[in-house]
């Protein structure tokens, strides 16, 4: 396997690359500029104040101060230039005529002398030199490859560092949706209608978690909403859907899914939403309502969210369905095992009996009815033990001959049926009802919110 960094060191470019250095004729513009300056100032010396004849008597030769100064600095090549350019001004006024006895190679050693050890000068500390810059532009090479090879290992890191935390991330939140999709779970399988739909709306924004969502259950040949969640005030969806409408007809008749993906399904749903589908009980073939998604994320809309939006409808369904006959069967009981209170189901027959005797005897018959308002705001083991506190509560303030309901709404609302009790006299009665609410009721769910009122069922005739 190759190696990650293989091939680093040679593409780095040279030390002397790394600068923005500029050449003429392959020496520094630097150099040109050093060299033109010092030999102008040199030959300007000499011209005003010296002999004119390029320091020839001088020991050592001032020219050997630019020779020294390249090659030092800057290598052979310039050392050599600098060599050559301080030959040729030397010898360009400064040859000496032929001596007397003065053979060609005595005259050619006298006039080679000088530029020649310039120019060896030049190759020698040249060569120092750029043995020194081979050696800087190694070391740069290797020093630049090591910052590439730092940055490549510190960008690898934060890939893997941000792809842990994503991770951990998308475990946390799985963990949370299975935890919270347990729990939601166990709210669905309930014997009360209402906790149903309740654990059924949990279980929908832990599974699918859309914007807005809405729970229609099928009351008298139409679809009534009876949870609305994240829906807005000036949000155009139906409250209801009749019978005569496309959508029931889809749902209710059909037993459709409808997505607003499939061009026929979007005509039915006309803008009320993206998905809906029927509480269908899969034995039975019931249809019980309606779970219809308002508004989704269009990464969440897919077919994992269709697939779990299908299976959740069937499965609210059958619950629902179960916990519906369940209550049915449980109307004609006298008293709801759970809550201790007196069944709907019992309620109409004991008012119609107390209102009768209440006419016969002369005595008048008073109702009081508690209403739970934020039912929807609970936690659903607040919401199951409301109906147990209110008992409780109920019991403080009943006499003998009172009796405590469940009302239209089991769970969520209760009646206190309160024979030969003056309309005038239901203010003490509400004053030890709201201090026995407080005490029992509050004390133990104090988000609960409640709303009382009062009616005269039967009023006596003044003799």
């Amino acid at each position: 396997m190759s190696s990650p960094y293989e091939g680093v060191v040679d593409n780095v470019q040279p030390h002397k690359l790394g600068r923005n250095t500029a050449f003429y004729l392959g020496i520094r513009s630097s150099a040109w500029k050093e060299m033109a300056f010092f030999f102008v100032l040199a030959l300007g010396w000499d011209v005003v104040f010296g002999a004119r004849d390029r320091f020839v008597t001088l020991c050592p030769h001032p020219f050997w101060i630019p020779v020294v100064l390249m090659s030092v600095q800057y290598g052979t090549s310039h050392g050599l230039l600098a060599a050559a350019l301080s030959s040729a001004l030397l010898l360009s006024q400064t040859i000496p005529d032929v001596a007397l006895g003065q053979d060609a190679f005595d005259r050619l050693y006298l006039l080679s002398v000088t530029p020649l050890s310039w120019a060896s000068a030049a190759v020698i500390l040249g060569l120092l030199q750029d043995r020194h810059r081979s050696e800087r532009s190694t070391l740069w090479k290797a020093m630049t490859a090591a910052e590439q090879r730092e940055a490549t290992i510190t960008h690898a890191y934060d890939n893997i560092n941000k792809a842990k935390e994503r991770l951990e991330m998308q475990v946390a939140g799985q963990l949370k949706t299975v935890v919270s999709s347990f729990k939601a779970a166990k709210e669905m399988e309930q014997e009360d209608p209402a906790m149903v739909l309740s654990g059924t709306r949990d279980m929908i924004r832990s599974v699918i978690s859309p914007e807005m969502f809405s729970i229609y259950t099928v009351e008298e040949q139409q679809l009534v909403a009876m949870v609305k969640s994240g829906w807005k005030d000036d949000q155009t969806f139906k409250d209801s859907f009749r019978a005569s409408s496309p959508l029931y007809q889809a749902i209710v008749a059909e037993k459709r899914f409808l997505l607003a993906s499939v061009p026929q399904d979007r005509e039915i749903l006309d803008g009320q939403g993206v998905m809906a589908g029927p509480l269908l009980h899969r034995e039975s073939g019931a249809i019980s309502g309606m779970i219809k998604i308002e508004r989704l994320g269009f990464m969440d809309f897919n077919v994992t969210s269709v697939e779990n939006f299908k299976a959740l409808c069937e499965w609210a369904g059958t619950s629902y369905d179960i916990a519906r006959n369940l209550q049915s069967a449980r109307a004609d009981s006298v008293v709801n095992q759970d809550s201790q209170l007196f069944s709907y189901g019992f309620f109409p027959r004991q008012v119609a009996l107390i209102t009768n005797l209440g006419r016969r005897l002369n005595f008048e018959v008073s109702l009081m009815i508690v209403r739970l308002d934020n039912a929807d705001t609970l936690k659903p083991e607040q919401q199951r033990q409301i109906p147990v506190l209110i008992q409780k509560a109920t019991s403080v303030v009943m006499r003998n001959t009172d009796m405590a309901f469940d009302y239209e709404t089991p769970g969520y609302e209760f009646a206190l049926l309160l024979p030969a009790t003056p309309a005038e006299n239901m203010v003490f009665v509400l004053q030890k009802f709201d201090t026995a609410l407080t005490e029992h009721v509050l004390s133990v769910v104090p988000e609960a919110r409640f709303t009382v009122s009062t009616q005269t069922l039967h009023k006596t005739k003044r003799v």
